[in-house]
């Protein structure tokens, strides 16, 4: 019962997964674990299930029992909508196939006789919500920092040569999240490979007014 899928998603075309591959596969090693199979995209968690490949991809393998769980580093990564991660989970465990989260110590949502415990559906609830609330937030703090640069009489449009302020929080969005979050300028340049020009553009976008 130690065959495991991979289950590796990233936002954005600007962020790369090579990293979770590693740390997850580390972690199935330190686990004993055999790893079948390895999804890994770069798509945003905010799509539902029928725009979203990778989900699908999993349902297939899991149909044909090409695995006995799915590891992933977080919750986050099966998506940011509470409603799909549980339908999500609920498909797998369906399956008798157990999600395992590398955050959580390797947490799994199965116990040994394939059976969900009260703590760990509990577990699960609370960080789908989060997962969706930090969605939340970082809309907020998008169209925050929109009113605050019209507020400022910044340019909202893109002028020719010149990307606009909304271009920018959209493109750096995983960035303003993060930074949202308190994680420092150095810190957000090296996660997100990005200048700190770039970086400091960002918060002080959403940055409260």
């Amino acid at each position: 019962m130690n065959r495991v899928c991979l289950f590796i998603r990233v936002s954005t075309d600007k962020q790369d997964y090579q990293r979770q591959i590693l740390e997850l596969n580390e972690f199935c090693r330190q686990k004993n674990f055999t790893v079948t199979e390895t999804i890994a995209t770069k798509i945003t968690g905010t799509k539902t299930f029928q725009f979203r490949e990778d989900l699908q991809r999993l349902f297939k393998s899991a149909a044909a029992k090409s695995f006995d769980k799915v590891v992933v580093s977080e919750v986050s990564r099966i998506g940011r909508n509470a409603k799909d991660i549980r339908h999500t989970v609920d498909y797998l465990h369906s399956k008798k196939i157990a999600v395992v989260f590398r955050n959580l110590g390797g947490l799994e949502s199965l116990d040994d006789k394939g059976n969900e415990s009260f703590v760990t559906n509990i577990i699960i609830a609370i960080y789908s919500e989060l997962a969706q609330e930090e969605k939340r937030i970082l809309s907020d703090r998008i169209k925050s920092g929109l009113v605050n640069a019209r507020h400022k009489g910044k340019q909202i449009g893109r002028p020719e040569g010149k990307q606009s302020d909304a271009a920018l929080l959209k493109k750096y969005s995983r960035l303003a999240a993060d930074l949202g979050k308190g994680l420092s300028l150095t810190q957000c340049q090296k996660l997100h490979d990005v200048s700190r020009n770039t970086a400091i553009k960002v918060k002080r976008l959403i940055q409260p007014h």
